[in-house]
């Protein structure tokens, strides 16, 4: 195993080790007990709502568990990547507030010297011990799994989110439009925190909360307006990834919170445990979660976009690369088709050096040494002389004997 393949193992243990007491707790409370649960308690009498929830809650939880093994074992990689997407998504949305707002609230709880526990009354509702094992577990399991994902997504799109946050282009009026909705509709769900946090008089607990809730309010509207902003010249060297992330978990702060409040409201499984559910509330709800689910649909949309428009220089460079291969210059070849070997001296013209390199004709008999061919040629000569001498017949050009 190497360094990677420990720290894997090492975050697939914790995230792991973080669910069990909470799984614990839950199948608890679902077979009858009472875990936890003080006397006087509304959790003791919660019906089949609370019960549904609890149930609900389980589902949750053990997903978790497969999504970890998915991140860290290699058949992971094969999966398609929305069959991840989805409950990453869900998980950061939930555990994304508690993971900034209980260590905070544990901090305060410390130096107010009050240990504060939560925004319920623990003695009214749970145990304290309760509330610090379970935000406990649930801070872990943020922080490992987020450490899992990132580490995925290096290996398998780690390219694409190193990409420059600027395109040099910026998304068409569409996708402005559903951004200024999402806006819209989050406003009185940033004004309603926002409220909250500034309240003096509320408790510490809560208003850490809210102020949580509100601080990803924002992140979401920036980030989003940020990625969908494409236009300034690519100078910057900001990369994709850190807006990405912000947004995107953001987005799914609003979109999953405000879907799981509203789920409470409506069935009445939030009353039980304190939660504000009144006509305005339960559309402030909807109108957040609505927000969260239009700021996801442009992050991934955006995202495609990116995406496809890499893949397609990839290919186009591909393409470049094969024609280019093709159209290079090949080298002469013989009959055989190997390549004729040139040789060539130094200092030697390059005509001299081929007619040196060729063969010599093969001579002809006239071509032979002077004396040698007169010898030879003149015996048949004289012969036929002295043949046409004793046919009395003169020879054209006399013979050599005559001329001298």
């Amino acid at each position: 195993m190497d360094d990677m393949d420990r720290a894997r193992a090492a975050l697939a243990a914790g995230a792991v080790t973080a669910c069990l007491p909470y799984l614990t707790l839950k199948l608890n409370w679902l077979a009858g007990g009472h875990l936890g649960i003080p006397e006087g308690s509304p959790l003791r009498d919660g019906g089949a709502a609370l019960w549904s929830v609890n149930a609900l809650t389980v589902a949750m939880d053990a997903t978790v568990l497969l999504l970890v093994l998915a991140l860290v074992l290699p058949f992971g990689q094969r999966l398609p990547g929305a069959l991840l997407a989805l409950p990453l998504w869900g998980a950061a949305g939930l555990l994304g507030p508690i993971a900034v707002a209980f260590p905070l609230q544990a901090v305060t709880g410390v130096l107010r010297s009050g240990g504060g526990s939560g925004d319920a009354d623990p003695g009214r509702l749970l145990e304290g011990w309760v509330w610090t094992l379970v935000y406990t577990g649930f801070t872990l399991q943020a922080l490992a799994l987020g450490g899992l994902f990132a580490l995925y997504v290096r290996r398998r799109w780690g390219a694409l989110l190193r990409s420059p946050l600027r395109t040099g282009a910026t998304e068409g009026a569409a996708a402005w439009a559903a951004f200024a909705v999402a806006v819209l509709a989050v406003l009185p769900a940033a004004v309603s925190h926002t409220d909250f946090a500034l309240d003096s008089g509320g408790a510490g607990d809560r208003r850490i909360v809210e102020a949580t809730f509100a601080a990803y309010t924002v992140l979401a509207v920036l980030g989003t307006a940020r990625l969908l902003h494409g236009g300034t010249p690519r100078r910057s060297r900001a990369r994709l990834w850190p807006t990405l992330i912000t947004a995107g978990t953001a987005s799914a702060v609003l979109a999953c919170w405000g879907g799981w409040l509203l789920l409470g409201s409506l069935s009445g499984g939030g009353r039980t445990v304190g939660q504000h559910d009144d006509r305005a509330a339960e559309w402030t709800y909807a109108a957040q979660l609505l927000a969260g689910l239009l700021f996801t649909a442009l992050l991934a949309r955006a995202l495609r976009r990116r995406a496809a428009v890499r893949s397609a220089r990839l290919r186009a460079a591909a393409s470049r690369a094969v024609v280019h291969r093709a159209d290079a210059p090949r080298p002469a070849t013989g009959r055989t088709g190997s390549p004729r070997p040139v040789t060539r001296q130094a200092g030697v013209p390059e005509a001299a050096t081929h007619r040196a390199a060729t063969p010599p004709a093969p001579t002809h008999q006239a071509d032979a040494p002077r004396a040698g061919t007169a010898q030879t040629a003149t015996a048949p000569r004289a012969a036929a002389g002295r043949a046409g001498g004793a046919g009395g017949g003169p020879q054209p050009g006399g013979t050599p004997a005559s001329r001298r």
